[in-house]
């Protein structure tokens, strides 16, 4: 049984988050020293970025649920077209859990060096977020 019904934005309480440094992964600080609040859209942005981090996989941390992370470590090594053919699959089921998130679509991949880079587009109940993914071929 879910907490929230998914879907309907007026149904669900506004979602509030800590604001991430997307580049330093750091929580973002305010002059007092206090923690940078964001909401709504924004809010989605930054969990969608937490749970398809590298080092978030799905089981490692007991302060999370089984369903909160990803299994992109799996798909380390593989060759590109079978990482391509799984990461869009895996990438929905990471963000499943969260009932501000409607689906992930239009995904999209290059590949830099070792790392595979999906960018794809995540619908929330506040309006579309881009997002991105990695996977390496060495963890």
């Amino acid at each position: 049984m879910a907490l929230f019904s998914r879907g309907k934005a007026e149904s669900l309480p506004l979602m509030r988050e800590a604001a991430v440094d997307f580049d330093s992964g750091r929580i973002r600080m305010d002059e007092n020293g206090d923690v940078v609040r964001v909401a709504g859209r924004e809010a989605v942005r930054v969990w969608v970025w937490r749970a398809l981090q590298p080092d978030n996989a799905r089981f490692v941390y007991s302060a999370h649920t089984d369903s909160y992370g990803n299994t992109l470590g799996q798909l380390a090594g593989k060759a590109l077209p079978e990482a391509e053919s799984r990461v869009a699959g895996m990438v929905r089921e990471a963000l499943a859990p969260c009932p501000y998130i409607l689906g992930a679509e239009r995904f999209s991949f290059t590949r830099e060096g070792s790392r595979l880079i999906a960018a794809f587009t995540v619908r929330t109940v506040y309006g579309d977020v881009a997002a991105e993914s990695e996977v390496w071929d060495e963890l």
